[in-house]
C-alpha cells in the first residue's frame, strides 16, 4: 500500500487504495512529503476513496449477487461459458469484499492492519486477482473457439470440460498463493517508527516478495492481457471475414450455408466478446502503467512513483475497479436469456399479480 505523509501534521493519507498486495508488494509502499490543503491528488483521491470506492463496492456486490442466482437457474446453467462466467462473477466479488477493508480504512478503521486479517486478505487479493483474470481467459477462448474454429465447439466446449478447469484454476491459486500470508505482517515502517503499524513484508522476506511480486505480475498481467488480446484479434478478423464472405454469397445469389446460430454456444458469442473486450478496456491501461512502474529501475534516493504518476496510476486504478461492477449490466444488455430472467423476475410477474381479469360483470 501506498502511503503519504503529510508534513504539516504527520498523518498518513492513504493514496492509492490498492489495499493488498500493492505495485511493489503488500505494504511496501513511497512516502511522499506535501501539503494536504493543496495538493490537487489529495483532493481527487479524498473523492474516489469516499465517495466512488463505496459506489462501487456495493453496486458491483449487489449486481454480482443477482447475476449468480440468474445463473444458477435452469436457464442459463446449461452452457460450458455459463460456468466461467458464474466462475468469474464470484471472483470478482471476491475481489470487491478486500475493498471494503479499503474503504473501512479511508474511513479509519484499518481493520486490514490487525493480525490475522492482513494475512487474510492479503491471501483473498492474490487468489481473487490470478481467478478473476483467467476465468476471463477461459471466456475468451470459449469464443475463440465459437468463431475461429466452429467445427471444435462439441469438443472441446462442454461443461465437465468447463468445470474440471474452474476446479483446476482455484486449486492452482490456492497452491500458488499459499506462501503470501506467511510472509506479511503487521509491524512499523522502520523510517517512520511513531506511526502505527501497517501490514507490510515481513523485512526477512523482502526478496522473496519481490519474486512473489513479479511472479504475479507476469501471470496476471503480462500474459493474460496479451493473450486475451491476441484471440479478441483473431475473432474479429474472422467474423470480417464471414461477412465478407456472406455478402459474395448474396451476390451470387447462392443457397445459404446451414445456420450456425442453431448452436447455443454461437448464440452467446456476443454477450461474451462483450466481457472480454470490457475486461481488456477497463483493465489494459493500469496493467500497462503498473508494468511500466515495476521494471524501470527504481533511484533509492528518490520516491518509486512522483505525486503526478501517483493520481494517473489510481484513475487508472479505479476504471480497473468497474470491471468487477459492469459485467451484470454487460450481460443484461447482451443476453437474451439472462434480461428475460431479469425481467421475468422483477416485473413481468409483478404485474401478473395485480392485472384484473374479467368474469362478467365482476372484475378480480
Amino acid at each position: 500500500m501506498t502511503e503519504v505523509y503529510s508534513c504539516e501534521d504527520c498523518q498518513p493519507v492513504i493514496v492509492t487504495p490498492t489495499g493488498l498486495p500493492s505495485l511493489n508488494g503488500t505494504g511496501n509502499g513511497s512516502t511522499y512529503m506535501f501539503s494536504i490543503q493543496d495538493h490537487m491528488t489529495y483532493r481527487v483521491a479524498h473523492i474516489l476513496h469516499t465517495y466512488v470506492l463505496p459506489s462501487d463496492i456495493f453496486i458491483g456486490l449487489m449486481a454480482n449477487l443477482i447475476s449468480i442466482l440468474v445463473f444458477t437457474g435452469k436457464d442459463l446453467r446449461n452452457l460450458s461459458s455459463s460456468v466461467y462466467v458464474l466462475a468469474v462473477l464470484i471472483a470478482d466479488s471476491g475481489s470487491l469484499i478486500t475493498m471494503v477493508a479499503v474503504w473501512l480504512e479511508v474511513l479509519k478503521y484499518p481493520i486490514n492492519h490487525m493480525q490475522g486479517m492482513c494475512q487474510f486478505f492479503v491471501y483473498l487479493t492474490y487468489i481473487c486477482s490470478f481467478l478473476s483474470v483467467w476465468y476471463m481467459v477461459c471466456i475468451t477462448v470459449e469464443n475463440y473457439i465459437t468463431f475461429c474454429h466452429p467445427t471444435r465447439i462439441k469438443i472441446m466446449c462442454t461443461q465437465s470440460r468447463a468445470r474440471m478447469v474452474t476446479i483446476a484454476l482455484a486449486v492452482g491459486a490456492l497452491c500458488l498463493y499459499s506462501v503470501s500470508p506467511f510472509i506479511v505482517d503487521v509491524t512499523s515502517d522502520p523510517n517512520y517508527p511513531n506511526y502505527s503499524p501497517t501490514c507490510r513484508p515481513k523485512p526477512s522476506y523482502i526478496v522473496f516478495n519481490d519474486i512473489l511480486t513479479y511472479i504475479d505480475s507476469v501471470l496476471t498481467l503480462l500474459v493474460p492481457s496479451v493473450a486475451i488480446l491476441l484471440m479478441l484479434t483473431a475473432i474479429v478478423v474472422s467474423i470480417v471475414s464471414s461477412l465478407r464472405k456472406k455478402k459474395r454469397r448474396m451476390v451470387k445469389d447462392q443457397p445459404r450455408a446451414k445456420n450456425k446460430a442453431d448452436c447455443p454456444q454461437v448464440r452467446v458469442a456476443k454477450m461474451l466478446f462483450a466481457l472480454s473486450s470490457t475486461y481488456l478496456i477497463l483493465n489494459l491501461p493500469s496493467h500497462v502503467i503498473r508494468l511500466f512502474f515495476l521494471l524501470r529501475p527504481n533511484d533509492v534516493t528518490q520516491p518509486n512513483i512522483t505525486m503526478e504518476e501517483g493520481l494517473m496510476m489510481l484513475i487508472f486504478l479505479y476504471l480497473s475497479y468497474l470491471n468487477s461492477c459492469v459485467k451484470f449490466f454487460l450481460l443484461f444488455a447482451f443476453s437474451a436469456n439472462f434480461r428475460k430472467r431479469i425481467l421475468g423476475t422483477c416485473v413481468f410477474k409483478r404485474c401478473q399479480v395485480y392485472i384484473p381479469v374479467s368474469t362478467g360483470a365482476t372484475k378480480v
